[in-house]
């Protein structure tokens, strides 16, 4: 009897145990980044003001995995790690002062922006509409358009912080018809 006791107690006690644990394995990169409590990040507005330049000068070819690698490193305070990944598909959404949120299918990932973010618009965020967004955005392009609304795009997260955010241009649905 005390054996089947102790057996249970043992199943129970693991049953809590994976279930705390799936609870948690989501949630990492937001205990992580809400643990920099009241640290704030340098403004990099500053660096990136003005107009965007054309692709030919800073074309999104020539972007390296080095480049991707120093917004990484910008990380503001208290944010050590964060979550990695590819989010395609989705709308970005402004949440405070270089923090915004993207959500892909219900799923919404918030992530940080830094001095190395490589920005690019098709219309919306900066420059004349392309069916390519090709056109290099400033931090300041992103927030003004995030802040009047959600803005469709691709974002590339390292550590928390958005390496790349490439604006989804809207479909041409070709020249303007006369109502006569």
């Amino acid at each position: 009897m005390r054996a089947t006791h102790r057996a249970r107690t043992l199943l129970i006690a693991a049953a809590i145990a994976a279930g705390a644990c799936t609870l948690t394995a989501c949630r990492e990169d937001a205990t992580d980044a809400g643990s920099g409590g009241s640290a704030t990040a340098a403004s990099a507005e500053g660096a990136s003001a003005g107009q965007g330049n054309s692709a030919d000068d800073d074309s999104a070819a020539d972007d390296s995995a080095a480049d991707e690698d120093a917004a990484g490193d910008d990380a503001p305070a208290g944010v050590d790690k964060g979550v990695n990944g590819a989010f395609a598909g989705g709308t970005v959404e402004y949440l405070a002062p270089e923090k915004y949120i993207v959500s892909v299918d219900g799923k919404e990932q918030q992530f940080y922006v830094s001095s190395g973010t490589g920005v690019y618009g098709a219309g919306t965020l900066c420059g004349e509409y392309s069916t390519r967004a090709t056109t290099r955005c400033s931090l300041k392009d992103l927030r003004d358009a995030a802040k009047s609304g959600s803005v469709a795009a691709d974002v590339v997260v390292k550590g928390g912080v958005a390496t790349r955010i490439t604006e989804r241009p809207a479909p041409d649905e070709g020249p303007a018809v006369d109502d006569q």
